[in-house]
């Protein structure tokens, strides 16, 4: 089930490229200009912690605006919707407002996570409690990727909560957790560490090319987010059943 979703996320986006390439082009040049605002101020007097914060907010926001659109899009496959076959700029309806409320939810319960997973095992100081806060991050990740379904179910139009999500998911757990939990760690590590890798491995080489590394890296960090609410939201109308799905409240 897995292999077919990730095989029908790219065959939807392949059929709904243009559309695709209309909602989010200038989302994502906006983002790709502030994340090389961001790297080419690094070092200098105006790299100030505010400044940064202040990018990063930002880059959320954008970042949000191409998630819902990715997956409102792809959820509209194969009906007439054609709000989507126009050119969009960057704007924060109701919608969009309510989705990123979520996702900065989903995302501050993930970096509780990541906090817990780094713990200095000489902090603790008890192998015990260290294995029981590790457990707790584990459970607490297998959560994260079930709430995560609250996203696409938002883009879709539906009026779903945590509550919802978890519905959705409850017979289908290790699904979500692979899909919307070891997915995105894979393509992280993969497109984004391995390059920071290979950089510190042959840094003579990497600097050579410094400025193809540098643009394909940074289309790289931008699209990574499309790719995973690609398959999220594909995954969504996988565990719904049906692309045009009913309300997540009547779910038994």
């Amino acid at each position: 089930m897995i292999l077919e979703t990730l095989h029908h996320s790219v065959q939807t986006v392949f059929a709904n490229k243009m559309r695709l390439v209309k909602a989010l082009l200038i989302p994502f040049i906006v983002t790709y200009c502030l994340r090389s605002l961001k790297v080419s101020m690094a070092g200098s007097e105006l790299y100030e912690e505010v400044l940064v914060f202040v990018l990063n907010i930002t880059i959320f926001l954008v970042s949000s605006i191409i998630c819902m659109r990715t997956q409102q899009i792809l959820d509209s496959y194969g009906t007439d919707d054609t709000r989507f076959s126009r050119w969009q700029g960057i704007s924060f309806d109701a919608q969009q407002r309510r989705y990123t409320a979520y996702l900065f939810l989903c995302f501050g319960l993930l970096n509780a996570i990541w906090a817990v997973f780094q713990i200095d095992y000489e902090w603790v100081n008890n192998g015990v409690l260290y294995s029981l806060l590790l457990a707790l991050g584990v459970a607490g990740w297998i959560i994260f990727s079930r709430l995560s379904f609250v996203l696409p179910a938002i883009a879709a139009g539906k009026s779903a909560s945590f509550k919802d999500a978890l519905i959705l998911t409850k017979h289908k757990k290790l699904y979500a957790f692979v899909i919307a939990g070891l997915l995105p760690v894979a393509f992280y590590m993969l497109f984004i560490g391995l390059p920071i890798f290979m950089l510190f491995a042959n840094p003579k080489f990497a600097m050579s090319l410094k400025f193809i590394y540098v643009f394909i890296w940074g289309v790289i960090v931008i699209a990574i987010p499309f790719i995973i609410a690609a398959i999220e939201g594909t995954a969504y109308r996988e565990l719904m059943g049906n692309s045009e799905a009913t309300e997540l409240t009547s779910i038994e």
